[in-house]
């Protein structure tokens, strides 16, 4: 099945990116978006929503945007119970030179497919993200992305967090 997932922007991690909306197509296309609200916003800060809705969301897998809590959820007491981050599941998306989430909603969001998929089934998406990455840059920008590079764009986005 499907992880179940939620994507959390804003300074505080409150604010959820909802299934249904424009900027959450890629999230519902490869996990089971637990961000479930009457009114999904259009905008890239998606709908405010409390920590205790997210308690009862209780996701396996957290993704976190830039400038958000993420250098701090995992001390934070408040966070502790949430499976996702008692378990080390949580990232960041990387960034650059825009979201790979998706704000702006673009064609950046190939990169967060790349990303996310090999990210949350790495048995299904066995592929090089680093060769993937390069050849979107070589395409898309003209230029190469160096492994260093890669790596300090995808610094908060592989592996547990410890």
């Amino acid at each position: 099945g499907k992880v179940k997932m939620l994507y959390l922007t804003g300074d505080a991690g409150l604010n959820v990116i909802a299934s249904g909306s424009y900027h959450a197509e890629i999230i519902d296309l490869l996990c089971d978006n637990l961000a479930v609200v009457d009114n999904p916003s259009s905008k890239g800060t998606g709908n405010e929503v409390d920590l205790e809705q997210i308690m009862l969301w209780n996701p396996d897998v957290i993704i976190f945007s830039t400038n958000s809590i993420f250098a701090t959820v995992g001390e934070n007491a408040d966070w502790a119970a949430i499976t996702a981050i008692a378990n080390g599941d949580y990232y960041e998306v990387p960034y650059g030179p825009y979201n790979w989430m998706g704000f702006p909603p673009s064609v950046q969001r190939y990169l967060g497919m790349i990303w996310l998929s090999q990210l949350l089934y790495p048995d299904v998406a066995q592929y090089d993200v680093y060769a993937k990455v390069s050849e979107y840059f070589q395409l898309f920008y003209h230029c190469g992305i160096t492994q260093e590079q890669y790596d300090d764009l995808v610094a908060n986005s592989l592996g547990k967090q410890s």
